[in-house]
């Protein structure tokens, strides 16, 4: 398996712990990630994920979203190739790939009935 394929399914994990309420066990998968392709590709797919999700959203929304990849971009571009630098960087990508994935799952369930508004 490639250190990209990897990146994706460690990113998919990730998520998927998030989603079933097991945080602790969601954190010690970004901690598996040590040496900086690691960091990388699973930033990568972070990114992938959330940028992708958030086309879906409202206008509003992916609008919010493009202004705090732009922060979490810079975030990046600061830390460099330090691995640890990269360590903050990479828990923000994840909580914001949680974050659209969420929206996408309430925009989902509006538009099938199952939620309100209100």
């Amino acid at each position: 398996m490639s250190t990209a394929d990897e990146g994706r399914r460690r990113a998919e994990e990730h998520l998927d712990l998030v989603a079933q309420g097991r945080q602790d066990d969601a954190d010690a998968v970004l901690e598996q990630a040590s040496g900086l392709a690691e960091v990388t590709y699973l930033g990568a797919a972070f990114t992938a994920i959330s940028r992708g999700g958030a086309r879906e959203l409202s206008p509003a929304q992916r609008a919010q979203a493009t202004g705090r990849h732009m922060r979490l971009a810079a975030q990046r571009d600061a830390a460099g190739r330090d691995p640890q630098a990269l360590r903050p960087w990479l828990h923000a990508l994840a909580r914001e790939a949680a974050l659209v994935r969420h929206m996408q799952s309430l925009a989902a369930a509006r538009r099938d009935g199952t939620v309100s508004d209100g």
